[in-house]
């Protein structure tokens, strides 16, 4: 040990010396070195530090932002933060030999640490957290740094273990080396460091037993050691000691065990943080002394039995947090005295009997999260007593009664979510008109009476009272809602005509009014609902025929008709809809030919079923309502006569001649057309257009959507191919420069990019001839049945060649192209699960003919979609970034990219959501709150890693997101630390 700090103090000798013989050989005064450090701390387009500028005055950098200079006009402070710089810090810093602050925070730093800091001995102040430095943090530049106070590297990549050198500075308070990627245990030294009054090991990715040796750091008052570390072991009793201590976080670090007692020796504790473990036993009734207390979080750990009677003691307490654990009893009433309640989540439990009755009284009341237990009785009536109640959330209960009036005065509400109980009566009218609410979920109760005629509500997004007995004629003032979304009225009781008011609204995407009694005529106006993408009346009593205009709505996906009574012909421009893909016409009155070609080829007959009038394109005749009579006899058997039996023969052998001839010009018609057609191959193929052609199937179909269907062919080489039978477009009645521009596709040759090998085309139909990939898609794959058995490893190597495909298209094709739908079922496995992208560039293929950049349909799909897509309705390469960001978070989560969390958000909302409320954010805990659990064991540096750059690319903001190509550089380089692996 002596050694190593002789050598450490001989280098620190060193250092010192070369920068003073440097600094005197080249005379650099503080101006030069601070436009160095200008030099080489560039941001966005040589943005930042734009006033640190040379001038004539006698210290022209003692003006410079965020520099503050003594008398002699040498820095003491040279505070740097939350500017969008990058590069890297150069030697020269260490020239500032006069510095007592240097804070260089959240400016995207890259590189390694210029050991010349090490001459900065007057430092007390050295943050440079929220940076991307990496390699080992050398911890010999601090040795010097006698009068250190604060260090401060929070966020970065350093890698490998905590430097030992800390130990030496024995003014130091504030310790943060959070957030990197160290490995190995807690140094025991640390021990040694008596002046520490803030410790921060969290989100690292330590092992090792829980460090109880910190217990004899008696002036600790804030430790943070969880996060992604995982340690072995439970929560060290001897922590009961630290008399000091304030808070104290072990959130999400693998503890077990129960939760001691000696905790409650913590009087000046206000925030304990034990939740994301695997914490067993009661909670001890002993924490009711811990009086000074106001955070609890004790969520997501295995904890049992109920809520204890002495933490009525709690009388300071503002957050509770005892959500998904195996509580039960009731939640006491003394809860509801607590004078500074604020947040209160039980959620996930087996609570059962009433809510305190005073709940909210307090005034205080913001946040109330009850879901998923077996509470009843009524609502308390003044959870808004004070007006701040923010969220309330009382699903899947059996709440009784009927919903407190008060709640529609409550004007701080922004979510109100009692859906699946066993409320009854009618909704309070004032709901409708909160200026903040933007969620109402009150479907699956017993509600009655009828919706209001006046709604005003401004925020309001969400409207869902689906599967209850509301009844009356659904409100226009529906239409008065501007930013509504999603209006979910389903499997109620509503009769009248549907307003044409809810068409004007421009947000609605999303409308079901199925499972009623609403009549009359689908209104025009309709079609200029141009953000509709799905729309349910199904099981009604609608008639007439469907809106001419309906294939105006280019967004549309999901059209359910089905079970009404409307008429006329199905419209031919439904055809074009390239976003549609469901249809669902069945059991109406439709008459004529259900069109042909486009779009419908991705419906079944079942879309159609159930329409006596309607028939499908390949019958020769379609049924008529004029020819239904039958001539009588009468009264007498009619004779069967020679002549009559000559007929009959006469007849049979000519209806005989007629199939035989009906045949041969089949066939000889088959034969023409496969002549038409004409083979374009982009490289040597051993087969013909006859070939393909025999390969189209139903029994061979492998994929269908909105491009068109996708068919498996064998060749009679042996050689399988995916056949992509177009529609939209792409079709082939007009060429619009396909084939220019499908012959710029073919010439494509990439590793990690599904290979196009040619076409087949007539004047009708384009068939485009890939490679096949054996394990189907990435989408079906990971969320599939299979899908837990896509391991870390495979996962991340998918991502990297993803990401070498997309980014040769953008960065090495010339011009470069945009692949406009990028998502995980476009992402294809070879028979090693090498990771392909497909359907590049067939967007622009498949929009309206004469469309600009500004796309008439939607260049993407779901959940998949760049935000500034809505407003500019403009796709570039940043766009794709955007969705394979989407695709590296279906990844870590497994989860798809919509559908999974309720109507209106998808996985970018909720990974933001998610993350958002933990109660100390990090990268490693938000990893940890969204990774798919069905992996069974992953390097905690590596999720992490991939999770930052999915944030990345998901950015609102285009020109935040980072290029494909540096997405590969991120990719391919991940940080270097030993693998510390999370197993279940």
């Amino acid at each position: 040990m002596r050694t190593t700090a002789s050598v450490n103090l001989t280098l620190h000798l060193l250092i010192s010396s070369s920068l003073l013989l440097f600094s005197l050989c080249y005379a650099y005064s503080d101006l030069d070195v601070l436009l160095k450090l200008k030099s080489t701390m560039i941001g966005p387009k040589g943005s930042g530090l734009k006033d640190w500028e040379s001038s004539s005055s006698p210290s022209p950098h003692c003006s410079f932002s965020g520099v503050t200079c003594d008398n002699d006009s040498r820095v003491v402070t040279l505070n740097v933060s939350f500017m969008p710089l990058f590069g890297t810090l150069p030697p020269e810093i260490g020239l500032l030999n006069k510095l007592v602050n240097l804070t260089i925070s959240n400016v995207n730093l890259t590189g390694r640490l210029p050991l010349e800091m090490a001459n900065l001995t007057t430092l007390k102040v050295f943050n440079i957290s929220g940076n991307v430095f990496k390699g080992n943090f050398p911890g010999q530049i601090i040795l010097g740094m006698t009068e250190l106070e604060v260090l401060d590297t929070y966020n970065n990549n350093f890698t490998g273990p905590l430097p030992v050198e800390v130990v030496s500075l024995k003014n130091l308070k504030h310790l943060s080396f959070g957030g990197n990627y160290f490995t190995g245990e807690i140094p025991e030294s640390y021990s040694e460091i008596q002046s520490l009054e803030y410790i921060g090991l969290n989100g690292i990715g330590l092992n090792g037993t829980v460090p109880a040796f910190l217990s004899r750091l008696k002036n600790l008052r804030e430790m943070y050691i969880g996060y992604y570390n995982t340690y072995t072991g439970g929560i060290p009793p001897e922590f009961g000691t630290l008399s000091n201590l304030q808070v104290l976080d072990m959130g999400s670090c693998n503890l077990s065990g129960e939760i001691p007692t000696s905790l409650s020796q913590l009087k000046l504790l206000h925030s304990l943080f034990l939740q994301l473990n695997h914490l067993t036993g009661h909670i001890p009734p002993e924490l009711s002394g811990l009086t000074s207390l106001k955070s609890l979080d004790l969520s997501y750990n295995s904890l049992t039995g109920e809520i204890p009677e002495s933490f009525s003691a709690l009388t300071n307490i503002t957050l509770m947090h005892l959500f998904k654990n195996n509580l039960y009893g009731s939640i006491p009433a003394f809860i509801g005295d607590f004078p500074n309640l604020e947040v209160l989540q039980v959620w996930g439990n087996n609570f059962t009997f009433e809510l305190p009755e005073n709940l909210g009284r307090n005034g205080k009341l913001l946040i109330l999260d009850v879901t998923t237990n077996h509470l009843t009785g009524l609502i308390p009536r003044d959870l808004c007593k004070g007006g701040k109640l923010k969220s309330l959330i009382l699903m899947e209960n059996f709440f009784l009664g009927q919903i407190p009036e008060e709640l529609g005065e409550c004007k701080s509400l922004t979510k109100i979510r009692v859906s699946k109980n066993f409320l009854n009566g009618t909704i309070p009218a004032g709901i409708f008109n909160l200026p903040l609410v933007n969620m109402i979920e009150l479907e699956d109760n017993l509600l009655s009476g009828e919706l209001p005629q006046q709604m005003s509500g401004a925020s309001l997004n969400q409207l869902k009272v689906a599967n209850n007995n509301i009844s009356g004629k659904i409100p226009p003032a529906i239409g008065n809602l501007p930013n509504l979304n999603i209006l979910s009225l389903q499997n109620n009781r509503f009769d009248g005509e549907i307003p044409v008011e809810i068409f004007n609204l421009k947000a609605i995407s999303n409308i079901d009014i199925s499972g009623n009694d609403v009549s009359g005529e689908i209104p025009p106006s309709i079609s200029g609902c141009r953000s509709l993408t799905s729309v349910d009346f199904s099981r009604n009593s609608l008639r007439g025929d469907i809106p001419q205009g309906i294939s105006k709505l280019r967004d549309l996906s999901i059209l359910n008709l089905s079970r009404n009574q409307l008429t006329g012909p199905i419209p031919n421009d439904i055809q074009s809809m390239m976003s549609l893909t469901t249809l669902d016409l069945s059991f109406n009155n439709f008459i004529g030919k259900i069109p042909s070609g486009g779009q419908f080829l991705a419906f079944n007959e079942t879309s159609f079923a159930g329409n006596p009038n309607l028939c499908l394109p390949r019958h020769g005749r379609c049924p008529t309502s004029a020819n239904s009579a039958q001539n009588s006899g009468h009264g007498h058997m009619p004779s069967f006569g020679t002549s009559k039996l000559v007929i009959t023969v006469i007849a049979f052998i000519t209806f005989f001649l007629l199939i035989i001839v009906t045949v041969y010009k089949l066939r000889k018609r088959r034969i023409q057309k496969s002549k038409a057609w004409k083979l374009t191959a982009f490289q040597r193929l051993d087969f013909k257009a006859e070939d393909v052609l025999e390969s189209l199937k139903d029994e061979n179909i492998i994929g269908k959507g909105g491009a068109g269907i996708v068919y498996r062919g064998s060749m009679p080489d042996g050689r399988d191919v995916a056949i992509k039978r177009l529609v939209g477009r792409g079709t082939g009645r007009s060429d619009h420069g396909f084939s220019a521009e499908i012959q710029t596709l073919g010439r494509i040759r990439h590793r990690n990019i599904v290979r196009l090998l040619g076409y087949v085309s007539n004047k009708d139909t384009n068939l485009l001839l890939y490679e096949y990939m054996p394990n189907g898609s990435l989408g079906e794959l990971l969320h599939g049945a299979k899908g837990g058995h896509l391991q870390w490893e495979t996962r991340y190597r998918i991502a990297l060649e993803a990401a070498k495909g997309l980014c040769y298209l953008h960065h090495d094709c010339s011009p470069l192209i945009i692949h406009r739908d990028v998502k995980s079922n476009n992402i294809l496995l070879d028979s090693d699960y090498e990771a392909h992208v497909a359907d590049f560039g067939l967007a622009k293929f498949l929009q309206d003919a004469g469309a600009s950049e500004c796309m008439s349909s939607v260049a993407g799909s779901y959940g998949y979609i760049a935000p500034e897509y809505a407003y500019t309705l403009k796709v570039d390469e940043k766009s794709d970034v955007y969705s394979f960001g989407v695709v590296l978070l279906e990844l870590i989560a497994g989860k798809k990219p919509v559908g999974e969390f309720g109507d209106g958000v998808d996985i970018v909302r909720w990974v933001r959501k998610t993350t958002s409320e933990l109660s100390q954010p990090s990268a490693a805990a938000s990893v940890l709150a969204v990774v798919d659990p069905r992996l069974s064991g992953y390097p905690l540096t590596g999720v992490t890693h991939l999770f930052k750059i999915a944030m990345m690319c998901v950015e609102d903001e285009s020109s935040d997101r980072p290029t494909m190509r540096e997405v590969v550089h991120m990719l391919a380089n991940p940080p270097q630390s030993a693998p510390s692996l999370i197993t279940f």
